[in-house]
Formats: C-alpha cells, sequence, structure tokens
C-alpha cells in the first residue's frame, strides 16, 4: 500500500478535531457551508475514503438531510485524536461516541477510555454500568432463547421418534387385519408371505406408493408429504443436522417418497425436478446444491420439493 502523504494525513486529522469541537458532536461531511471537506475532488477524496473505510471507519453516518451526510466520531476516530484533547472534554465526547454502540462495544470502549484516561471515569462511570446491565441482559436473552430452542428440539425429537412408533404400529395393524379377512376368507395364514421389517433407511426407496382408494386420502398424503418436506429443508437451511436426520427417519417410512439427486452431483436441468436462484434453463448442465423429495405414485411422481441446481 502506497504511504499516505502528510497533507491527507493533515485533513483527515483535522477533519476529527473539527467534529470533535462541534457542540452537536455531528457536522455534514461535505459542503462549504460548515462542512468537514470543501468538497469530494482532489486530496479531500483521499482523506474522506480514510474516514469512511469500511474496515476501521472514523467517522460514522447518523443520518442524511437532503443530499448532505452527517457523520460523528466512531470509536477509531474518536481513538485517532483522544490524546490531543484536554483531559476535561474526553469524557463528554467520548459518552457521545459510545451512546450510538450496542451494548458490549459500548462497554469495551469506555473501559479503553477510562484506561487511557482515567479523568474521564465521572463522565462515563454511570454510562458504563448501564451498558453492563443492558449487555448481561442480551446474554441472558440469548440463554433463554437457546434453552427454548433447545427444548422445542427435544419436543421435536420426542415427537419424530412417537411418529416413527405409529408408523410401524399402523403398518402392523393393518397387517394384522389383512391376515384376519385372510383367514375369513377359509384360507391359512401360513401361506402368506412373512412380515417384512423397516431397514433404518425405510421403505420409500424407490417403490410405488399405492393408489389411494379416494382423494381425500391422496390428498391428505401429498399434505403430509408437503409438510415434512417443508421442515426438512428449514432444518437444511438451518443447518440442524439433527432435526433434519430425524425427519429424514420420518420421511423414509412413507411408502414411495424418496430423496431426489445427491450434493455435488451432475443433472440435466428438468424444471419439473429442479429450481435454482440463478437462470438455468431446459437440459443445461447443472449441479445439485441441495436434494429434493418426490414421491412415486401410480399415477407418476409428485414433486414435493425440488433439488436446488446451479448451472455447471
Amino acid at each position: 500500500m502506497a504511504k499516505k502523504t502528510a497533507s491527507i494525513e493533515d485533513l483527515v486529522r483535522l477533519a476529527l478535531l473539527k467534529v470533535a469541537e462541534a457542540t452537536t458532536g455531528e457536522v455534514k461531511l461535505t459542503g462549504k457551508d460548515g462542512g468537514l471537506f470543501a468538497s469530494a475532488a482532489g486530496a479531500n477524496k483521499d482523506a474522506i475514503a480514510e474516514c469512511m473505510n469500511a474496515e476501521k471507519p472514523l467517522l460514522t453516518v447518523l443520518r442524511k438531510e437532503g443530499k448532505a451526510e452527517i457523520v460523528a466520531l466512531a470509536p477509531a476516530g474518536f481513538d485517532r485524536i483522544a490524546r490531543e484533547l484536554p483531559e476535561e472534554k474526553v469524557g463528554a465526547l467520548a459518552k457521545g461516541v459510545a451512546l450510538a454502540l450496542a451494548p458490549g462495544a459500548r462497554a469495551e470502549f469506555i473501559q479503553a477510555v477510562i484506561g487511557r484516561t482515567p479523568l474521564a471515569a465521572t463522565e462515563l462511570t454511570p454510562l458504563l454500568e448501564e451498558a453492563i446491565a443492558a449487555e448481561k441482559a442480551e446474554q441472558e436473552a440469548r440463554i433463554a432463547a437457546a434453552a427454548k430452542r433447545k427444548a422445542a428440539e427435544e419436543a421435536a425429537k420426542k415427537a419424530l421418534a412417537r411418529a416413527l412408533e405409529l408408523f410401524d404400529e399402523r403398518r402392523k395393524n393393518r397387517l394384522d387385519a389383512l391376515k384376519r379377512e385372510w383367514e375369513a376368507e377359509g384360507e391359512r395364514a401360513t401361506d402368506l408371505p412373512p412380515l417384512r421389517e423397516r431397514t433404518e433407511t425405510g421403505t420409500g426407496g424407490g417403490e410405488i406408493a399405492p393408489e389411494p382408494k379416494t382423494s381425500e386420502e391422496k390428498d391428505f398424503r401429498r399434505y403430509e408429504t408437503d409438510r415434512l418436506a417443508a421442515a426438512w429443508r428449514d432444518a437444511w437451511d438451518a443447518k440442524k443436522d439433527e432435526g433434519r436426520d430425524y425427519l429424514e427417519s420420518a420421511m423414509w417410512n412413507i411408502r414411495g417418497l424418496r430423496m431426489v439427486g445427491e450434493v455435488g452431483a451432475s443433472a440435466k436441468f428438468d424444471g419439473r425436478y429442479h429450481e435454482s436462484d440463478t437462470p438455468v434453463f431446459t437440459d443445461d448442465a447443472a449441479r445439485i446444491v441441495r436434494p429434493g423429495w418426490l414421491l412415486k405414485e401410480d399415477g407418476g411422481d409428485y414433486v414435493a420439493l425440488k433439488a436446488a441446481v446451479e448451472k455447471a
């Protein structure tokens, strides 16, 4: 990086001191009438860039008034000129800077100021107490939110585990009813095929879901599939792997429901099965970034969630 010229350094320093001297602690960034810089041209352009550096700004924009930007000292700008300020003015100026910060950053800033200028403690200690109290309240709120989130996840895990039990119970009830009906017809139960146990991945796979007897049953099955797919997508987006695993356990137990695509796999874009945040056209080479889900029915495929892709 090229070394800044003395004139740029001087312009920045004088601008920061001018803000510090302002009665309200805020000044127009540019303008011949009271602006920190008469214009944004020439050396002023570089000085303004230094003051408004995105990584460590010396000034912060408070608001706009017409085309003018109203600015105040940022913590880094205060630190730049703090040693040039009379000790009796440090506290009041630091207070104005601190009030614009979040509680945690405010406490850090005030602590640093008092460490350098003990005389500012009288002005800043009450504000420090408020900042620490607000920071503690934020911490407690985050803890409460985390506990609530954990409780909700545990409740969801228990509900999903119970749902899996009910899936198996319903299947066994159905098979038992079929067995009794078979026997009622005068046939021997020993002639029936043995009961197949479910595997960890379920029976969804590539099997076709039996056609429902009524349209209501078909709509209900699709509705439940949509709900599970939407919850699975939320878990994927939130990177909740454990919750997603539990949802997948339930989804694999729905006959005919299967996952579409594998992350990183290549595919030709098909709008029926794929979606993309960027323009991709039919048969374009694409790459799977998130799988989808579809229900294989006698009449074809019902897409509950399209696989997300990006152009390869």
